[in-house]
């Protein structure tokens, strides 16, 4: 006989695991990461406090949990990225997946980190989470050397190139995000930025589609 469709979800770990991930990213996009909590998450995926502690210790795992997620997304998507349009066109495609995280939950890491403080850095998740942003900036790096090399553009010689670039998206994402800029055309503040961050980055009388 078969068994319901409830009873394959609660069998099965990684869908149980699933569903408070999912349950947990609708309750901080309501109401932030104050009303993130295990009885919270409990109810809004219809499984038992007990069964959640058996995948998270806490509140705060559960929200590493999708910045991990976050991470590891963003970098498949980045990988996946065409180069041959060269480096702005690679940005501007890089900022709809930073959008769709950062309204996620990348907004709620600077409240996450004000609540918790220091704490939240003696956790094991923590480095998985600093591993996860590491495979994502080398993978980005990697994608602006190789559109750069698309087009014939040399890119400045500089540690902070990849922080500036990250600054950049992170700064438009979040713009889009909060509806900072009503009166703009989304697409046209993307290319606009995309185009920015692209010089920003270009060695000095660098050439290329966007000099």
């Amino acid at each position: 006989m078969k068994e319901s469709s409830t009873k394959s979800v609660y069998g099965d770990a990684e869908a149980r695991r699933r569903m408070t991930l999912d349950a947990a990213a609708a309750l901080l996009d309501e109401g932030g990461y104050a009303a993130l909590t295990i009885r919270s998450v409990a109810q809004r995926s219809g499984t038992s406090t007990g069964l959640i502690y058996q995948y998270f210790a806490d509140k705060q795992e559960i929200f590493i949990a999708l910045l991990i997620e976050s991470q590891i997304e963003s970098t498949a998507v980045v990988e996946a990225l065409p180069r041959e349009e060269g480096v702005a066109a690679l940005i501007a495609a890089v900022i709809p997946q930073s959008v769709r995280q950062w309204a996620r939950v990348g907004r709620l890491t600077p409240t996450w980190a004000t609540v918790e403080g220091d704490a939240r850095y003696d956790r094991a998740s923590v480095t998985e989470l600093r591993e996860a942003s590491r495979r994502y900036d080398e993978a980005l790096h990697a994608a602006l050397i190789e559109a750069a090399a698309k087009e014939g553009r040399p890119l400045r010689e500089d540690s902070a190139l990849l922080r500036f670039v990250v600054a950049g998206v992170i700064g438009v994402s979040e713009t889009l995000t909060n509806n900072w800029a009503p009166h703009l055309d989304p697409s046209d503040l993307v290319a606009f930025a995309a185009d920015a961050i692209t010089r920003g980055i270009s060695a000095p009388g660098a050439t290329g589609r966007s000099a």
